[in-house]
Order: structure tokens, then C-alpha cells, then sequence
């Protein structure tokens, strides 16, 4: 059964979608796995061959003319799952490889690897020779721990059909927030929708590996650290900036009239709205020197 719930797992993402250290991204190391090798740090839907019925390989080491620098790259092929329990759900067609880890005793198994930079994008190098109308693909996501379940810091994918020589690939992360990821999976599949998946499409990837860096917007980094109460208002509106450099609070309405600037004193600022007549209004949080630090909105009701 566990085994069942892992395979689901794996097919859904394909289909759907602690530190910095890269990916073994060149495929350069590799170790055996009963009857075949796993990419070191990655792991394969060649686990699937040792279920009963078995499934065929769908990832191999390869050299020469297929890899793109060092020594090796990965061929990745589109395979037939015949134990798949649930086709209609997942698809019986694809070939994956992943960041992570099956351990086969006690049974389990997690996804990613320790990560902890905000990169801006992730490269590789690939080719791909689709069947038919197939699409291949990569999905990135940068995610980060809570305490109770994982938060999606970034996410990214990229599909593309036939490429017959090299070609430099990029998945551009998209971040949800200021927050550092702790973990980072990359998936990539020979067949990534289901409605065009065919057997036999091939694909060959090398050279992956994170680049650039997105900084931390200012704002965003403090816009949790104000918080505006009653919301709406009718008398009086509190605004609480837990921020050492806040100064002032300039208060506007929707239309960018000046309504007033109020000093912001232990924290805290006090806003008379009972003159105000009811809508939505805007606040920027300033330092000493005028600087704003965060922006925000709140509404005044009758």
C-alpha cells in the first residue's frame, strides 16, 4: 500500500505541479540500486521496475554525443506504468526524475534537498525528441518549513516540444513572499501532460543548476509588522508598527489626498476618522528621514 501511495504521489506532481549547495546537476555521480543506477541525489521512476508486474527502465547514464559536458548526462524516456491504480487520475505515461530520496527500508521516502537561497532562476541543458505531439518539462519549487506543514516560497516550470541539439533551458521562479526557502525540488518529466504523452519520447538533460539571486522588496519585509485596528473604522483607527525606524504615519485617501501625517510614539499611532466620510484610505509608514517604509490601506464605515 505504501508503495501504491508513493508512485501516486510521484505521477501527480510530474503532471501537475538548508544550504546552497547545487544539485548533483552534471549526473556525473551515480550508484547502484539493485538491478540499476540512480543519479546520485536524484531519484527515478526506476523504482517502478521492481514492483510486481515490473515496469521497464525509463532512466539511464549516458556519454559521447549524448552528454552535453563532463563526462555523463541523464536519457530520460517515456515508459508504460502498468500497475498504475488510478489512470484517470494521474496518467499511465511519462518519465520522471526528482530531488530526493526513496529508502527502501523502513519504506519511505521525501522530496528536495536542502536549499536555502532565493535564486532567481534554474538552468539546464537538454534535447528532446518527443512522440507525436509530446511535451516535455521541469517543475521547481522552493519550499520552506513551518513548524506544522510546508510553506511554497517559489515555484517555476518550463514545457517544450522537439529540440534536437543542446539547447540552454531556464525555469523562472516566481517567490510568493520575503521568506528564505529550506528546501528546493526539481522534477523533471519526458512526458509532461498526460493528454500527449507517448511512449518512446526521449529526453536528455545535463548541466542543471540554480543562478541569480531576487532580493528582498523592503516593503514586503515589513508590511507584516504594521497592523491597523478597528478595520474598518468608525471613530478612531489604531495603527501598530512594530518597526525601530518607523516615524510617522501619513494618511491619504483613494484619491491621493494628503488627509494628515500622524507620529507614531511607542509603536503605536492614533487616527481620528469620525470627520472622514466612509471608504477606503491609504497609509504610509515613514522613518525620521522621510523614507517610506510600508504602505497599506483600511476602510472607514458610518
Amino acid at each position: 500500500m505504501k508503495k501504491i501511495l508513493f508512485i501516486l504521489t510521484i505521477l501527480f506532481f510530474v503532471l501537475s505541479f538548508h544550504s546552497t549547495a547545487q544539485p548533483n546537476g552534471g549526473f556525473e555521480n551515480w550508484s547502484p540500486e539493485g538491478s540499476y543506477e540512480n543519479p546520485d541525489e536524484w531519484q527515478t521512476g526506476n523504482f517502478l521496475s521492481l514492483l510486481t508486474p515490473p515496469n521497464p527502465l525509463s532512466a539511464f547514464k549516458v556519454s559521447g554525443i549524448d552528454k552535453h559536458s563532463g563526462n555523463y548526462a541523464l536519457k530520460l524516456k517515456t515508459v508504460y506504468y502498468y500497475n498504475n491504480v488510478l489512470p484517470l487520475v494521474v496518467g499511465d505515461t511519462t518519465g520522471v526524475i526528482f530531488t530526493g530520496k526513496v529508502i527502501p527500508s523502513p519504506f519511505s521516502y521525501k522530496y528536495g534537498f536542502p536549499y536555502s537561497a532565493r535564486s532567481e532562476k534554474l538552468e539546464f541543458w537538454t534535447k528532446y525528441y518527443p512522440i507525436g505531439s509530446d511535451t516535455g518539462g521541469a517543475i521547481v519549487a522552493l519550499t520552506k518549513w513551518n513548524g506544522i506543514k510546508k510553506d511554497t516560497i517559489a515555484t517555476g516550470l518550463v514545457k517544450y516540444t522537439e529540440i534536437q541539439d543542446y539547447t540552454k533551458k531556464q525555469v523562472i521562479l516566481n517567490y510568493n513572499g520575503s521568506e528564505l526557502p529550506d528546501t528546493a525540488v526539481i522534477i523533471f518529466a519526458s512526458s509532461k501532460d498526460s493528454s500527449t504523452a507517448r511512449v518512446g519520447s526521449t529526453m536528455f538533460i545535463d548541466d542543471v543548476a540554480f543562478t541569480g539571486w531576487v532580493g528582498i522588496n523592503e516593503q514586503e519585509l515589513y508590511s507584516g509588522k504594521v497592523k491597523t485596528f478597528p478595520n474598518p473604522a468608525t471613530d478612531v483607527l489604531n495603527i501598530l508598527a512594530t518597526i525601530d525606524e518607523a516615524n510617522n504615519v501619513k494618511i491619504t485617501d483613494a484619491f491621493g489626498k494628503l488627509i494628515g501625517v500622524y507620529e507614531i510614539r511607542n509603536y503605536k499611532a492614533k487616527i481620528n476618522t469620525y470627520q472622514l466620510i466612509a471608504g477606503m484610505y491609504l497609509y504610509q509608514v515613514h522613518d525620521k528621514n522621510d523614507k517610506i517604509l510600508t504602505t497599506g490601506k483600511f476602510n472607514v464605515i458610518k
